[in-house]
């Protein structure tokens, strides 16, 4: 029953408000307080509201794909800076292995951490990641080596960057606030408009209304990608960069 209610929790709560709308509509019905007439003017605003949206929408998602592709470039971005450290080392045992290790995975949960909670910032857990790189240096471990690992890091923190962008930003507030006002004002007129017949009209007007709200609503939701866990079953999964946090707290065999 649960898991239902939070994959269909859009879809209830757009129903509850099309339910509301639709008792509005008939008891200004039945008060004779629909005082406009329909005319062909209603397909044009309709049509309008509706490419409005649908732009906001496409918008919305794109930033949300791209959010999908983060956690596995974060992930593999982690894994591959540890397979090549621990090549290094072989070679140039100038620097704990263990400790990098340590590092990485505390990068991996701590980016978990950020992208959920604003409250913890992952930038100090990537930064630290610099003083190997030092050690390395004074190993004379070729610098192509350091340099690569390096690219790496500024990966990492492009992504931490990245994400905290999308899920603080959102993509043209002014366009966001006048989609909902369209939207009202839309609402507004189907409840005004005396449409004859009248429950055929009540049928046509909550269709439209309950598409408009849903979309509404999965803006709002998309807009921020990374949800707290439980919450939201649209939010982008973190399965990923929690498996590279697995795979780097297990100490690899000697």
């Amino acid at each position: 029953m649960f898991p239902s209610i939070k994959i269909f929790r859009i879809f209830y709560i757009s129903l509850i408000l099309t339910f509301v709308v639709v008792i509005i509509k008939y008891t200004f019905h039945e008060f004779g307080w629909e005082l406009i007439e329909q005319t062909s003017l209603h397909n044009s605003v309709i049509s309008s509201v509706t490419f409005v949206i649908g732009f906001l929408l496409s918008a919305t998602i794109a930033d949300y794909k791209e959010s999908e592709r983060i956690p596995s470039d974060f992930a593999s971005n982690l894994e591959d800076m540890y397979d090549d450290a621990a090549s290094i080392h072989k070679s140039y045992p100038v620097f704990d292995i263990d400790d990098f290790r340590e590092q990485l995975r505390s990068i991996a949960l701590g980016f978990s951490k950020d992208a959920r909670k604003k409250s913890y910032d992952a930038r100090q857990d990537i930064r630290k990641i610099s003083p190997f790189f030092s050690q390395m240096e004074i190993g004379k471990v070729p610098p192509n080596f350091i340099v690569k690992l390096k690219q790496q890091q500024t990966q990492l923190l492009r992504s931490r960057q990245r994400v905290n962008y999308i899920q603080r930003i959102k993509f043209i507030p002014s366009a966001t606030v006048l989609a909902r006002s369209i939207v009202i004002g839309v609402i507004t007129l189907l409840v005004l408009t005396n449409i004859d017949p009248f429950y055929g009209g009540l049928v046509i007007s909550a269709i439209i209304s309950f598409i408009l709200i849903y979309m509404l609503i999965l803006i709002k939701v998309i807009s921020t990608p990374f949800h707290e866990a439980g919450t939201t079953r649209d939010d982008v999964s973190l399965f990923l960069v929690n498996d590279a946090a697995e795979y780097l707290a297990k100490k690899p065999r000697s």
